[in-house]
């Protein structure tokens, strides 16, 4: 089995900033058969479709491309374009260091529901806000090409920031309230934590802990604002990680088990088979390309 392939960030007008802009069709044109295949990236990635139709696959969900939409990657997901694809967009992608200058603005990004959940895509209609996205993503794209100069990477900067301000205010997938309770907040912070400990293995009353919290103040806080306990939604991360470790990864069930904190690889195949049907084995076979 190949392994998954990870691209790194690559600059195109500006060899200074970590931040890019591109049409999509200008992203095929240079690596086209290997962006058709599952690959990861090291970085953050905007799509804002403009025209045609075809399927962009994230995490295993085929999901139907349509002008007008936008659609958030984050760092470490798995997607790959439509080989047959007809659709164009704008692509912002910009990396972790670039937007993350201060500990107020990596929480920011980190708790942002456009990127720090895996189990529900960003990926929606933005409507009169179109317009307004397309015209952040040409001011990126103008500044880019002018010569640096020492307030570029702060213009720059406000032009994303904007962008995913704007489609926040869009994205309201259980009428989370634009400005976030407390429990809105610890919900966020929960999953942040859970995508950056997740190999560890971490009960609730973990996550708990290291957020100052007990247990059944996490499990309202969820309940309240998912509408699920954080153990099953837990669970359904840990699955889709095994899943793309089974899918673009080399590494035998034992040594997947071992990697995840499972103490017993016959307890992996078991957690795996209950949530999804079939043994991790078996799902390997049916996704190998």
């Amino acid at each position: 089995m190949d392994e998954l392939i990870r691209y790194p960030f690559l600059h195109t007008f500006n060899p200074i900033q970590k931040i890019n802009a591109t049409t999509i069709k200008e992203r095929l044109s240079r690596k086209p058969h290997q962006l058709f295949l599952p690959h990861r990236t090291d970085f953050y990635m905007i799509f804002l479709f403009t025209e045609g139709n075809g399927k962009h696959c994230v995490d295993f969900h085929p999901l139907s491309v349509k002008p007008k939409n936008i659609l958030f990657i984050s760092k470490g997901q798995v997607h790959n374009f439509d080989e047959k694809e007809t659709y164009d967009g704008n692509t912002v992608v910009f990396t972790e260091e670039f937007f993350c200058r201060t500990e107020d603005e990596r929480a920011f990004l980190h708790h942002s529901p456009l990127f720090n959940d895996p189990l529900q895509l960003a990926y929606f209609e933005v409507g009169e806000r179109y317009q307004e996205l397309e015209t952040l993503y040409n001011l990126i794209i103008a500044e880019l090409k002018r010569p640096t100069h020492p307030n570029q990477a702060q213009i720059l900067h406000n032009y994303l920031y904007n962008m995913i301000l704007v489609t926040e205010l869009v994205y309201q997938p259980r009428k989370i309230q634009v400005i976030p309770n407390r429990q809105q907040v610890l919900v966020s912070e929960f999953k942040s934590l859970a995508n950056e400990f997740l190999y560890e293995h971490w009960s609730v009353d973990n996550y708990a802990e290291k957020l100052n919290v007990s247990s059944r103040t996490l499990q309202t806080a969820f309940s309240v604002i998912e509408g699920i306990s954080p153990k099953l939604w837990l669970n359904e991360r840990l699955c889709l990680e095994i899943k793309r470790l089974l899918t673009f990864e080399s590494k035998t069930i034992n040594e997947i088990s071992f990697l995840l904190g499972f103490k017993e690889a016959s307890y992996f195949v078991k957690f795996f088979k209950t949530r999804t049907g079939i043994t991790p084995s078996e799902f390997r076979k049916t996704r190998q390309f």
